[in-house]
């Protein structure tokens, strides 16, 4: 049966139950106030980070886009189980190894993962399934986890409680390092934007200087431009009268040499 909510002190809802010892389920959930977009990109930039220091690193190994236009990647995560002494009798590496499966849907604002242990198979089933899903200015996290032991009936049942509490502490620490990593996500941006404002703002100085210069050569070119046909009509005049009294001046004297003679 499942037991009570229990409220961890990060803020999840976590609900806990099983069938012990074959299976016990996990399941949480909880609100990001922050848009899908950037819950997905920290998502993304997840690994390594300072609460989390138990994974070693994660290796893409296939990764490619559909026809619908969703992302599909495969890779495989590596990290420190820190196994306890009961459990080092049935498993003495301390490398925990698991393969995750992520389709990221940018229209329906999804990402899904599902993954699994692939070593010590034999010993204990781990299966996890974590859906984020963006609304408005918010995402959604839902968080789910089987976990099945079959080492031994002495062992089986406190095996599968420490490692509900290794998932319970890993999904605390694990938002602690979301909201962390989101917190650079949102300051880098802000300083992209203020970047390109900045840029922006150049650009528009230099057109209106650019324009304020062009203005100010077309202003002066039609200066000159009066002032040459201003010159020209003018220097016209000039000749235009000086040629009507030069005219003038033989036609009085052919009238006065007409007169005497």
């Amino acid at each position: 049966d499942c037991g009570p909510p229990v409220l961890l002190s990060s803020g999840i809802n976590a609900e806990y139950g099983g069938i012990s010892p074959a299976m016990k389920f996990w399941h949480s959930s909880h609100t990001f106030e922050h848009p899908w977009t950037m819950v997905s990109q920290a998502f993304w930039r997840k690994y390594p980070n300072e609460y989390q220091s138990h994974v070693y690193g994660t290796d893409v190994i296939e990764r490619y886009v559909d026809e619908q236009g969703r992302l599909h990647s495969k890779r495989i995560i590596i990290s420190d189980w820190n196994v306890p002494a009961f459990m080092k009798f049935f498993y003495q590496d301390p490398r925990g190894y698991a393969v995750e499966y992520s389709i990221v849907d940018p229209v329906e604002k999804t990402l899904t993962l599902k993954s699994e242990n692939i070593n010590a198979v034999s010993l204990f089933s781990f299966q996890e399934e974590i859906v984020y899903r963006g609304s408005g200015v918010q995402t959604f996290l839902d968080h789910e986890a089987k976990i099945r032991f079959s080492a031994s009936r002495l062992v089986d049942d406190a095996a599968e409680n420490w490692l509900v509490g290794k998932v319970t502490n890993a999904a605390r620490d694990g938002l602690k390092a979301m909201d962390s990593i989101i917190d650079k996500v949102e300051a880098e941006m802000q300083t992209t934007l203020q970047s390109v404002g900045w840029s922006i703002d150049e650009s528009l100085t230099d057109a209106k200087r650019s324009i304020d210069e062009s203005l100010a050569d077309a202003k002066r070119s039609i200066d000159e431009s009066i002032l040459d046909a201003e010159k020209f009509i003018d220097s016209s005049i000039s000749d235009a009268k000086s040629t009507i009294d030069s005219g003038m001046d033989m036609l009085d004297r052919t009238v006065d040499s007409a007169r005497a003679g």
